[in-house]
């Protein structure tokens, strides 16, 4: 999935739900990975224009997806391809585009344009794209989740790219324990989120990214404006729910500031640690989160 990927089981059934776990997790790179040319999602876009079959899982995603992009009204758009494309995040070949380039680019993001009916799914217009990097890591953990809980087994760590999900009895105490990386000190942390089980999910501009004239653009790019986003150095969601971490770590981090009174309006269940582009640090009142001194 073109990430780093952990996998931690303790119990009678480790090594068993290991192996399918890490089956689980080729068969959804086979179909969501957009650089396979055998997945789904690659000949999806190779094919826009025109009705393509897909499995019910990929329907699934989509599906979860283009709900998240309704609650937004696009700021979180898995028709971003376009955009990422040009900005040379997917060929290293990293520059900043013209206006005019901008303007072709977002004509073809628009995720009100992807069609599914049927087990189907087409991009109405020639040259558009979907990228599934702002939920796919999210819904692979809680796919694995899931999984595990059908099995003899004491507790679960999955990490797939820095989305991580817990299940069971921690090792020590009731709380799973989980560090939350400083976004410009290497090896460090900004503090630490306890939880029973669910997913951590982090977006930060420290993944992906480049300097230009001393001005910093990461991969999360905004598909109002075109731009990589500026205004956060990283968001963290809390979630029960592996897609939605991921998916509303992208959107909060879209946001900004004023993911605020989103979260409160729209998921005030969800828990979430902001730190803006000045370092400065905020968090919902409903996690337990320990800042590092």
């Amino acid at each position: 999935m073109d990430t780093f990927v952990e996998l931690y089981f303790w119990g009678n059934d480790s090594e068993k739900v290991r192996d399918i776990c890490w089956k689980k997790l080729e068969e959804l790179d086979k179909k969501l990975d957009r650089f396979n040319t055998e997945s789904e999602i690659y000949k999806i876009n190779e094919n826009s224009g025109n009705w393509v079959e897909i499995s019910n899982e990929t329907e699934e995603i989509l599906r979860k997806a283009l709900n998240y992009a309704q609650i937004s009204h696009g700021l979180f758009d898995p028709t971003i391809g376009p955009l990422m494309e040009l900005w040379g995040f997917y060929n290293g070949k990293l520059y900043i585009p013209s206006n005019e380039e901008l303007k072709r680019a977002m004509e073809k993001v628009n995720w009100e344009d992807v069609e599914i009916s049927k087990g189907k799914v087409r991009l109405k217009r020639k040259g558009m794209s979907i990228d599934l990097g702002g939920i796919a890591k999210g819904y692979a953990v809680q796919k694995l989740l899931e999984i595990s809980k059908n099995y003899n087994l004491e507790r679960v760590y999955i990490d797939i790219g820095g989305t991580i999900g817990v299940y069971g009895k921690p090792l020590d105490g009731d709380y799973f324990t989980i560090g939350i990386r400083h976004p410009r000190k290497e090896g460090k942390i900004i503090g630490r989120i306890k939880i029973k089980y669910g997913v951590v999910a982090t977006s930060g501009d420290y993944q992906r990214f480049f300097i230009r004239n001393g001005k910093r653009y990461p991969h999360i790019i905004n598909p109002k404006n075109g731009y990589p986003v500026s205004d956060m150095m990283s968001v963290t969601v809390v979630s029960d729910d592996g897609t939605s971490a991921d998916a509303l770590s992208t959107l909060f981090f879209i946001l900004g500031e004023k993911g605020k009174e989103f979260w409160k309006n729209k998921f005030p269940n969800i828990g979430i640690v902001m730190v803006n582009k000045d370092g400065n640090i905020w968090k919902s009142d409903n996690i337990f989160f320990e800042e590092e001194k």
